[in-house]
C-alpha cells in the first residue's frame, strides 16, 4: 500500500494523539512533528520514531500531508502557509478563530483548488465520526427537536477562545449535519466566569421547516457530560458521546394497544479521532474516505458567529439595566 508522508503540526493535548494515530496507521508514515517547543516536540517525536523540527520549512518537501493541531489562534496563519505548499491538510476544529479569518482561509483554499483539484482539505469535527452518531444515522432518524449538553470542569487550556469555539462548535457542526436545513433564527445567552470570554453559553437555534435545537456548553461545570437527545416522530434517541451508548425509545402497536419500546442499541466502540484520521487518509489516497470539508467547517463558523453575536447582545442588555 502507498503510504502518505505525514507531519503533525502542534503536539500539545490533542496533537500528541494525531502523532500516535499517524504512527500506528498502515496508511501513513509519520515523518516529523512540528512544534516550537523543543522539549515537548522532541519528546513526542522520539516516542513515535519521527523527527522534531521547529518549523515545517525543514521538511516541506518530504511530506504530502499536514495535520495542524496548533492552538486555534494560529489556524489562519498556518492554514494560509499550508495552502501555498500544495499539501493535503487536516485542520483541527474550528477552521479559524473567527468568521473573518475562516472566510479568508476558505477563499484561499477555493482559489488553490483551481490548480490542485485532487487535494483533500478537512476540518477536525471528530464528533461526526463517533460510532453513536453512525448508529443514529443508520436508524434514518429525522430530528424535530434536539438538545445537546457538553460541559466539563475548566480545562486550563484553550482560553484564547470562548466556550463556543472551544466546546460548542462540535455540536453546532453536528446538528447542522443531522438536520440538513438552513438556519433561520439564533438566540443565545452566555457569561464569562473564569476568563474574559464566555465560559457558559446556552443557545436556541431554529431551522427552516420548524426543527429546533437547544445547546448548552460550559467549561466551568463540576462534572463531564457530552450528550445529545433527539426527538422525532413517535421516537426519541439519547446518545452519550463519551460512553458511546445509544438508547432508542419508539412508540409501537402491540396486541393490547400502543406501548413504548426501549432499546439499548449495540455500538462497536472505537476512538472517534482515529476513525476521522483514517478516513481522511483514505480520502487523500483516493479511496473515497469521508471527511468534514473546509466548506462545512466554514459554515459551522458562520453559526458560531451568530451565537457569539447573540451572546454579546444579551450581555449588553444586562449591563444596560
Amino acid at each position: 500500500m502507498t503510504q502518505l508522508k505525514v507531519a503533525v503540526v502542534g503536539v500539545g493535548h490533542l496533537g500528541q494523539h494525531h502523532a500516535r494515530i499517524a504512527y500506528e496507521s498502515p496508511q501513513a508514515d509519520l515523518v516529523a512533528v512540528v512544534d516550537p517547543d523543543e522539549k515537548r516536540g522532541s519528546l513526542i517525536a522520539d516516542k513515535y520514531s519521527a523527527r522534531w523540527v521547529s518549523d515545517w520549512s525543514a521538511i516541506a518537501d518530504e511530506v504530502n500531508v499536514l495535520q495542524i493541531a496548533a492552538p486555534t489562534i494560529h489556524h489562519h496563519r498556518l492554514g494560509i502557509e499550508a495552502i501555498k505548499l500544495d499539501k493535503h491538510i487536516l485542520m483541527e476544529k474550528p477552521l479559524a478563530s473567527n468568521l473573518e479569518e475562516s472566510q479568508l482561509l476558505y477563499a484561499a483554499h477555493e482559489q488553490s483548488l483551481t490548480s490542485s483539484t485532487s487535494l483533500v482539505r478537512a476540518v477536525g469535527h471528530l464528533e461526526r465520526f463517533n460510532p453513536v452518531v453512525g448508529a443514529l444515522r443508520d436508524k434514518k432518524f429525522i430530528p424535530r427537536f434536539l438538545e445537546t449538553v457538553r460541559v466539563s470542569p475548566f480545562p486550563m487550556r484553550s482560553i484564547e477562545v470562548d466556550v463556543v469555539l472551544d466546546v460548542m462548535i462540535h455540536d453546532l457542526d453536528l446538528i447542522r449535519a443531522l438536520v440538513g436545513r438552513p438556519i433561520i433564527d439564533v438566540e443565545a445567552f452566555g457569561i464569562p466566569v473564569l476568563t474574559k470570554q464566555a465560559d457558559l453559553v446556552n443557545a436556541r437555534i431554529k431551522f427552516e421547516g420548524g426543527t429546533v435545537a437547544i445547546l448548552t456548553a460550559s467549561r466551568v461545570a463540576q462534572k463531564k457530560e457530552r450528550t445529545l437527545r433527539v426527538f422525532g416522530h413517535q421516537s426519541y434517541a439519547k446518545l452519550n458521546f463519551a460512553e458511546q451508548t445509544m438508547e432508542l425509545l419508539t412508540l409501537v402497536k402491540g396486541d393490547t394497544g400502543f406501548k413504548i419500546k426501549n432499546e439499548n442499541i449495540s455500538i462497536q466502540e472505537c476512538e472517534p479521532l482515529k476513525i476521522e484520521i483514517e478516513q481522511f487518509y483514505r480520502a487523500c489516497l483516493g479511496l473515497e474516505g469521508e471527511y468534514v470539508s473546509w466548506a462545512e467547517g466554514y459554515e459551522a463558523l458562520k453559526v458560531a458567529d451568530l451565537v457569539q453575536r447573540a451572546v454579546q447582545k444579551s450581555l449588553s442588555e444586562i449591563e444596560s439595566t
